[in-house]
């Protein structure tokens, strides 16, 4: 798990820009302390930073071998068996890293070496040869690559905000995305909240020849799920079988390239449950990290009654976190004020997790069970939606999910109009007659594309500034393509979700499940009625810089109705998109 940064021009790079692109590439240590490295010519200049989780030995990096470079971020987690066809055509290697595996594998399958890949990656390989830098990121979204291309010379990041940080790039708005975002959370396709940043989508390539730059899509979650699915749809018991069986290797998989000890943040919920009872079957060593309050507006929250059955069970040695209001006010500048992307208010949770792992641990790996509830319809919502959409089959039913409640606080309380972003409109045009997409596929795999990343990035991020790798099997994506051959009955009816998942759980435990409680981050409604949420947001006027795209006596009437009404999650993003607003450096 690393960092990697960039610059390519079409002519000589100034010493002045050298000097900031160097000054860039010391933020990579924010995301691999361990070690950081970079090749300088004349017109490029590539950065990789390096974070020790395969192996604990020392390799120079950017890695250089058949006339490439690689800055690399991720795990390719079946490398080893990439390793080994690769030395039966006459391959030789001289480290024992995923890095190399990667330079091997693009030299002799070209372009194609990237569908060949498991795991979560950013890569960056520069080839001598034929003078081509090449861009690519994982099929889900785990990893990013951020860039501006401008004038014909790439610049790319890991993260946004180092290009603003460093003065490589200035603070510019996107104002046409502020409402997405107000409504969303995220910004759709590959645009941001920088004017001047775009993102990579997952399962792309980008191709820079210091003349053009040409993009390839070499993952469509849509095509690889109609080309896989089954024509007859297999029985429950056939179906169980398969799905446990794949889980347990998916979770072996995923327990691959790693020197240290593992952990993983424990809910009360069937997600991160299942995964730590496999897990066991690779590790003997497990910690379990649980959140906890002693505040009295969100003790039922608290979960940690709920895994003692599960620790005890399975040996898994477990620490409880607290998680007070003041940590969420202490973690709100460190997060948000920082010229990144808001992320969700469930990074401030995630946030005190990390930074106690990081600080009275020595685990550098962390599971979760990120990406179960989107592919096995886990949220209440999708059964609501399913429902409201068969009804009407009104394509934006989808689309705007539970967020048509935002739409109507921006007409009503700022008096402004949503249209929907064409993005997220045109997802669906290849999907409307197709008869072997559900409903219910259609709203998981929207929720995969416009939903999922966000959460993703948010964990990858700040994992990555508290130096741990966050890892999910339920993203693997032979999993999630086998998930979607079950019949829509085996993951939900007409009062229950995650079914067969559920079933999964109980064989193995041999208990009935208790409910998830902790769904959001505690204290967010309290707080925005009487506490220092509410404080802040009271205390903007007309010089604040919210002000020029929401108005604050909008906002200040939003806060008064979030007395009788739960405006939390719009007065949420309000709040973030301030602290991001009014970034510094």
């Amino acid at each position: 798990m690393c960092g990697i940064f960039g610059y390519f021009s079409r002519s000589r790079i100034s010493d002045s820009k050298k000097f900031l692109l160097k000054k860039t590439s010391n933020y990579l240590l924010e995301r691999g302390p361990d070690y950081l490295g970079s090749i300088r010519k004349s017109n490029y200049f590539l950065a990789n930073s390096r974070l020790k989780i395969v192996s604990k030995k020392d390799i120079d990096i950017p890695v250089h071998k058949h006339q490439c470079y690689i800055s690399f971020s991720g795990e390719i987690l079946n490398f080893k068996q990439l390793k080994i066809s690769l030395k039966q055509v006459g391959y030789n290697f001289f480290s024992d890293s995923d890095t190399e595996v990667i330079l091997s594998l693009y030299d002799y399958y070209d372009l194609d070496f990237v569908k060949y890949l498991r795991g979560f990656f950013s890569i960056a390989i520069y080839d001598i040869k034929k003078n081509k830098l090449i861009l690519a990121v994982d099929r889900m979204g785990n990893k990013s690559i951020f860039y501006n291309y401008n004038n014909r010379n790439l610049l790319f990041s890991s993260q946004q905000s180092y290009l603003i940080r460093s003065n490589l790039l200035k603070f510019e708005i996107n104002k046409k995305k502020i409402d997405e975002y107000l409504v969303f959370g995220d910004i759709s396709g590959n645009q941001t909240l920088h004017s001047n940043i775009n993102k990579m989508m997952p399962g792309e390539i980008i191709i820079y020849d210091f003349v053009n730059l040409k993009k390839l899509n070499y993952y469509d979650i849509k095509h690889e799920i109609l080309k896989k699915r089954l024509e007859k749809k297999i029985d429950y018991k056939e179906s169980f079988i398969n799905l446990d069986k794949n889980f347990l290797n998916t979770v072996g998989l995923y327990s691959n390239n790693c020197a240290y000890d593992k952990s993983i943040l424990l809910s009360g919920g069937v997600d991160s449950g299942l995964v730590a009872m496999d897990l066991k079957n690779f590790s003997e060593k497990l910690t379990g990290y649980t959140a906890y309050t002693s505040d009295l507006n969100a003790k039922y929250f608290n979960e940690h009654d709920q895994i003692k059955m599960l620790v005890n069970k399975y040996n898994i040695k477990t620490s409880l976190v607290s998680f007070e209001p003041e940590n969420l006010f202490d973690n709100l500048k460190k997060i948000y004020s920082t010229f990144e992307e808001p992320l969700p208010s469930s990074s401030l949770l995630l946030y005190r997790l990390s930074d106690y792992i990081n600080k009275n641990s020595n685990n550098r790996i962390c599971f979760t069970g990120d990406g179960s509830d989107e592919i096995f319809g886990g949220y209440e919502r999708h059964r609501i939606i399913r429902d409201k959409f068969n009804q009407s089959g009104d394509i934006k039913k989808i689309i705007m999910g539970f967020n048509y409640l935002t739409v109507e606080r921006l007409k009503s309380f700022f008096k402004r109009e949503f249209i929907v972003p064409e993005e997220r409109i045109n997802f669906f045009k290849d999907m409307v007659n197709e008869k072997k997409f559900s409903s219910l596929d259609k709203i998981l795999l929207y929720d995969l594309r416009f939903y999922l990343p966000i959460f993703l990035r948010s964990v990858e991020i700040i994992g990555m500034r508290n130096s741990i790798e966050y890892r999910s099997p339920f993203t693997d994506h032979i999993f999630i393509e086998n998930v979607f051959n079950l019949r829509d009955n085996y993951r939900m009816n007409k009062s229950a979700n995650k079914l067969i998942l559920k079933r999964m759980f109980k064989n193995r435990l041999k208990a009935e499940i208790k409910k998830k409680k902790l769904f959001t981050t505690p204290f967010l409604v309290t707080q925005f009625r009487s506490g220092k949420l509410k404080e802040i947001l009271a205390s903007y006027n007309n010089n604040s810089k919210i002000n020029d795209y929401f108005s604050v006596k909008g906002i200040k009437n939003l806060l008064e109705d979030h007395l009788t009404q739960d405006h939390s999650n719009t007065l949420m993003r309000i709040l973030t998109l301030g602290y991001f607003l009014e970034s510094t450096k």
